[in-house]
């Protein structure tokens, strides 16, 4: 059910994905290069469906969704009028782990922009994996570090099978846009323990967790986008920061579920280097491993790359011992 303490604009967002999911829609992300290309296609919006208007983000026609839900959703500046009689959504949904994941129109160049993309379903599989082979207690707690539009926590607290869920889920993310999208997320998860908190990290959140998750970005970005940016040489300031930041706020026996992007530079993983040795030094377990080899490999015809061999997907478990 949609959220009784939900604002207009939060009410208009969590409508939109509870009638979206009752009508069957279904979308998978993909790149932006393959996006932009499926775009370039010629298309005439007046045969917009659903997937167009929501996954692709083309003009629509109006009769596509009901009166009263439109007249909601341009009141709250979830569509926009298009040429022609048209509608066009500021918002996009994708479909991941039998959920629908609100998130920001393509193309994604707002500084506060809200990602979702195949490093999201990579990242969902880590985390899948990983609590598979050893699951999470029924009361855990879960934080989603940097949580974007809210998809590691969700996705962690479905794999503690109770209904409701009885894990404690946290939402943390610096930008407030992003955390509205995450509200919004976790009500049609029915997820009535989640909840949103702006931080910088874990400057506002309290406590220790059993199972930290996070996909921060990692990427230098020129425009310093809070979505994309890394920060360091490479981008991978924010993750080392992460990993030295959760290690006091795990657990007995918790983890760190970490996805994220390493520069290989002349065949060294330096950030690799740097992490495990913080992490091990304070008796922590650390496990890590290559996802994808190669991703965003058209960064590397940047400047800022000019030494760097290959970006690669990477997973990092660091788990505190038991008490």
């Amino acid at each position: 059910m949609i959220s009784p303490h939900a604002q207009p604009i939060e009410h208009s967002l969590q409508w939109l994905g509870r009638w979206l999911s009752q009508a069957g829609y279904r979308f998978t992300a993909v790149t932006p290069l393959t996006h932009q290309r499926v775009l370039a296609r010629t298309h005439d919006p007046r045969s917009s469906d659903l997937r167009d208007a929501f996954g692709w983000n083309r003009p629509f026609p109006q009769h596509l969704l009901p009166t009263d839900l439109t007249a909601s959703l341009l009141e709250s500046h979830w569509l926009k009028p298009s040429p022609k009689s048209m509608l066009q959504s500021n918002v996009r949904f994708s479909s991941l782990d039998g959920l629908l994941f609100a998130h920001s129109p393509f193309p994604t160049v707002q500084e506060d922009a809200v990602f979702f993309g195949p490093d999201t379903y990579r990242f969902a599989a880590f985390i899948r994996n990983q609590l598979n082979a050893q699951p999470l207690k029924e009361a855990a707690r879960i934080v989603d570090m940097g949580c974007g539009a809210g998809p590691g926590g969700l996705v962690a607290a479905r794999t503690v099978r109770t209904e409701p869920t009885t894990c404690e889920v946290v939402l943390a993310d610096i930008n407030p846009r992003a955390l509205l999208h995450a509200q919004a997320n976790a009500a049609n998860a029915n997820c009535a323990s989640a909840r949103c908190i702006q931080s910088d990290l874990f400057a506002n959140v309290s406590g220790a967790f059993d199972l930290i998750v996070s996909n921060p970005p990692y990427l230098l970005d020129d425009a310093s986008r809070t979505y994309r940016h890394g920060g360091g040489r490479f981008g991978e300031a924010l993750s080392e920061r992460i990993v030295k930041e959760s290690l006091d706020r795990l657990a007995p026996n918790g983890r760190l579920l970490l996805y994220t992007g390493s520069t290989i530079v002349n065949g060294r993983d330096a950030f690799q280097e740097a992490v495990t040795v913080h992490a091990t030094e304070r008796g922590f377990t650390v496990h890590y491993e290559e996802i994808d080899p190669d991703v965003f490999g058209e960064e590397l015809e940047r400047h800022a790359y000019a030494d760097a061999d290959r970006i690669a997907a990477v997973g990092m478990v660091v788990q505190r011992p038991g008490a």
